[in-house]
Parts: structure tokens; C-alpha cells; sequence
């Protein structure tokens, strides 16, 4: 869920995780391990949701081809244009 859209009332009482909720103590969650090793963001503006995006369709889909990575970011834009980068990060996370 996007959360600048969704009525806080909306999700009272639902378990909700955030980015700052992905990394248990200093470990990273592998999306954001491979997006450092990718080297994916640059502006940084749409981090946070490409990032969400990408573990929920590796909970869904633990091997995905361009295809279904390509369909499921299909709603996060990359102003800086990163989505090679970031198919790549996703791919990288897949095999960790």
C-alpha cells in the first residue's frame, strides 16, 4: 500500500511494514543489500516503494523473469530512469 494514499483508519489494527522495518539489526534485507551492490538509486525519491515492491514480489515469486519484475514495478516510477538497475538488483536478490 502506498502509504501517502491510504487513510491511516484505513489500516488500524493491520500489521504494516515499513523500509525502516525490512533490516533486522544491521543486516540488511537482501533487496537492499543487492540495490547497494547494484548501485540503483540516485535521486532516492522512489527508493522506498521500489524497494517494498521488489521483496513483496519475492515473497510471491522467489524467480522472476524480466517479465514479471517488469509487471510488477510497473507502478513505481523511476524519475532518473534506473530500471535496468533495478531489474538487476531484484535478480541479484532472487539468487541470495
Amino acid at each position: 500500500m502506498r502509504p501517502c494514499i491510504v487513510p491511516m483508519e484505513d489500516v488500524e489494527g493491520s500489521d504494516l511494514t515499513t523500509i525502516e522495518g525490512v533490516a533486522v539489526d544491521d543486516v540488511l534485507h537482501p533487496v537492499q543489500q543487492a540495490w547497494i551492490d547494484e548501485d540503483v538509486a540516485q535521486c532516492g525519491y522512489c527508493q522506498a516503494g521500489q524497494i517494498m515492491t521488489a521483496i513483496k514480489l519475492l515473497e510471491s515469486n522467489p524467480n522472476p523473469d524480466d517479465d514479471d519484475i517488469d509487471e510488477a514495478m510497473s507502478d513505481n516510477v523511476c524519475r532518473c530512469g534506473t530500471y535496468f538497475r533495478i531489474r538487476t538488483a531484484i535478480k541479484r536478490a532472487a539468487a541470495a
